[in-house]
Formats: structure tokens, sequence, C-alpha cells
């Protein structure tokens, strides 16, 4: 009973869904661009061109961008250069990529005498080594006024850093054990009496 008995066999999982993400533009020098109702236009968001998808293909990874730069044009612009209207890009149309994760623990129960037990165990977080990408840093494109055009900044759509270092990381603090990380291994003993 000591070398066959109380061994425990634990696991728990997790999935978490991309956060949402909006795209933005990003306007010339000081260049204030209003709306003909005189709403001034400095967080303006592009339209969505219809048809093309907003995320690409294996993008995220590999330096291939989560987001696809050519679903995205300005809103039209009156005979003063003036947008007509607001981008109709809605808040959060884009899902980053999700996490997700497996752990696990093995755990060795055994009586040394009535009032003593010893307790071994191994845990193991993100046990099958999972990488767990962020977000995109950069979500703006350059708007140019001279040609009514958007072009990608350096690095847009591009994920960069890992979910427990990206900017809309839902911890207070990145965790030291756990969630997001690269797989960790902690054995452990306890004297139980």
């Amino acid at each position: 009973g000591k070398v066959l008995g109380g061994w425990q066999l634990s696991s728990v999982g997790m999935y978490h869904t991309g956060h949402p993400l909006t795209v933005g533009m990003r306007l010339p020098g000081n260049d204030v661009f209003l709306l003909p109702d005189g709403n001034d236009q400095t967080h303006q968001r592009p339209d969505i061109v219809p048809g093309v998808p907003l995320t690409l293909p294996g993008g995220g990874r590999n330096g291939i961008p989560l987001i696809n730069a050519a679903a995205f044009a300005p809103p039209p612009v009156d005979a003063n250069g003036n947008f007509t209207r607001f981008g109709n890009e809605g808040n959060g149309d884009i899902r980053a990529l999700p996490s997700w994760q497996i752990d696990l623990a093995l755990m060795k129960d055994t009586r040394l005498t009535e009032r003593f037990a010893i307790e071994f165990g191994v845990q193991s977080f993100n046990v099958l080594n999972h990488v767990q990408l962020g977000d995109p840093g950069e979500l703006r494109l350059n708007y140019d006024a001279a040609t009514g055009t958007l072009a990608p900044r350096a690095n847009f759509g591009v994920v960069n850093t890992t979910v427990n270092f990206n900017n809309n990381n839902d911890n207070d603090a990145s965790p030291n054990t756990g969630t997001g990380l690269p797989r960790q291994i902690q054995f452990m003993v306890r004297l139980k009496f």
C-alpha cells in the first residue's frame, strides 16, 4: 500500500477567447479633420472594405500580421478634405488569438504512522508547452490626406508578445506561475500531521 496506494492524478484546462481589437487611423501632423458638424476626428476609425477578410490566414504567428490592412479604407471626404462621417468599423470587430493551456498534477500520499503522513507531488503548468500569444502591439493605420489612402504602420497587426505581456492583459500584474507562461514544473514534499 505504501508504494501502490495513495496516488492521485488531476488536471485543469483553461481556454480564453482573444481580446476584442479595434483598428484606428493615425492622422498626419497637427491637421485637424472635422466632420461637417464640427466634431473632431482625431480618433477616427476606418471603413471596412466589404468582402475582404479582417484577418490573414496564419496571421499572428511567424511575423505574419494577424490583421489584414487591405480590409480597411478611410471614410469619404468632402471638397475641403474633411471626413463626411465616422468610419463604419465597430468597436472590437476583430478578435485576438485565443489562449489555452492544460495543467497536470500527480500526487502520492503515504501514511508513515497513525499520526504522520508525507505527500510527494509534481505539478506541471502548461504541460503541453503551448505558446500563448498576446495581442498585436500596433493597431493604427497611417492616413495620407494627399492621396486619401491608408498605409500600414511598422508592425501593424503583428503579434510580438505573449499573453502575459500584452497591451490588453486581464491581470493586474503578470503571474509568475501558471497562466500564459511556458511549461513550468514544480516538485513538492509535504509532511502532514
